[in-house]
């Protein structure tokens, strides 16, 4: 982790022994997670930022380019460079090559994905309500048709991560859904060679009913059984998926 030397706000001088475009990418996070800086907020100049943080203006730069090509700020012309006001998938592929380079192999990053699975499941458990189990057997009806309808493997996995999507929208917690986008974005080659054995083996009877379990836990409010509906889940998924 880059560490910044020098204590204070955006606009401190900045001490640097390591990369000082790194430094100074740290320093405007920092000052987007303690609100100095907001989304939609205009960021100083390039000449402001290289007089106060004591840098050159090639390396301020370089920063500017790096969390433009992240999705974190956006150039207006005539305008100036300002903080994005939104999430964009640009910010998406930082996070998965950083997992996929540490450590990010199949059977970790299914692990990855049981771990919130089950954290996500939880918390629908103990907080649903009827809206919810409705939009759910909603999903589920949707997901059946699907599965009845002679579907090949990718209109299977598409019903499939339509029903998750909306599994993990009955939190309404924006963080979740951005972290779920980078799991489910790795985790996909995974989920394609179980989908492609559940359709080889004509268990799709098999896969609408682990999905409806995960609804009657729901609407049960079964905490007890959350833990063994997603092992059920994730024992089919890690079965089916291994080379």
């Amino acid at each position: 982790m880059i560490e910044i030397e020098s204590p204070g706000g955006l606009l401190q001088p900045l001490l640097p022994n390591r990369s000082v475009v790194d430094l100074i990418i740290k320093r405007l996070t920092d000052a987007l997670m303690n609100k100095e800086l907001r989304p939609g907020q205009k960021i100083p100049t390039e000449m402001e930022l290289s007089e106060s943080l004591q840098v050159g203006r090639n390396s301020v730069r370089e920063a500017i380019k790096v969390l433009v090509a992240m999705g974190v700020l956006e150039i207006r012309r005539s305008e100036g460079t300002f903080i994005c006001d939104g999430f964009s998938d640009r910010m998406l592929d930082p996070m998965v090559y950083g997992m996929i380079l540490d450590g990010g192999g199949s059977g970790n990053l299914i692990e990855l994905r049981r771990i919130f699975d089950t954290g996500i499941l939880q918390r629908i458990v103990d907080k649903a309500d009827d809206r919810d189990i409705e939009a759910l057997n909603g999903g589920i009806k949707r997901f059946q048709a699907v599965l009845e309808s002679d579907p090949d493997e990718n209109a299977i996995f598409d019903a499939d991560t339509a029903f998750h999507n909306l599994l993990e929208s009955r939190l309404s917690n924006p963080l979740v859904d951005k972290v779920m986008l980078v799991i489910n974005r790795l985790n996909r080659p995974t989920r394609i060679l179980a989908t492609r054995e559940f359709l080889k083996n004509n268990e799709l009877a098999e896969l609408l009913e682990l999905h409806q379990h995960i609804v009657k836990v729901i609407a049960d409010h079964d905490s007890a059984a959350v833990s063994g509906v997603v092992e059920e889940h994730f024992k089919y998924w890690r079965h089916a998926a291994a080379p």
